[in-house]
């Protein structure tokens, strides 16, 4: 009886050696496993983007400022995306702060934007 015939899962050419072996050799196997999740790199490489173009945005905005207030307006048109961020912190009185690493805002009425930089405490 002849035994089943196994091929690379990425380069489908015959394999030699163990039966349970799966690849040619070290290149197939990474490039199978790179194809794989190169989809989902892809979408986090773009939110990762998103988010360090948002914290520049906001960062640039500030300058040399501890606060500023700018306009919603102003950030959108600088290419602000508000549905990126990467956490939220809220005050004793219930302000709540969207930050994009370090940098964050304060939306107040009337598109006014309060500008931050996160303070660090020191212990």
């Amino acid at each position: 009886m002849e035994a089943e015939k196994t091929y690379c899962l990425y380069c489908h050419k015959l394999l030699k050696g163990r039966s349970d072996k799966r690849y040619c050799n070290d290149e197939c196997r990474n490039a199978f496993f790179n194809e794989k999740k190169k989809e989902e790199h892809s979408v986090m490489r773009d939110v990762e983007l998103r988010l360090k173009k948002n914290r520049r945005i906001l960062r640039d905005v500030l300058g040399e400022y501890h606060t500023k207030t700018t306009t919603e307006k102003l950030l959108l048109q600088k290419g602000f995306d508000f549905k990126y961020h990467t956490h939220h912190f809220t005050t004793r009185n219930a302000d709540e702060y969207v930050f994009c690493f370090d940098y964050g805002y304060l939306a107040k009425e009337h598109g006014k934007i309060i500008v931050v930089k996160e303070i660090k405490n020191e212990e």
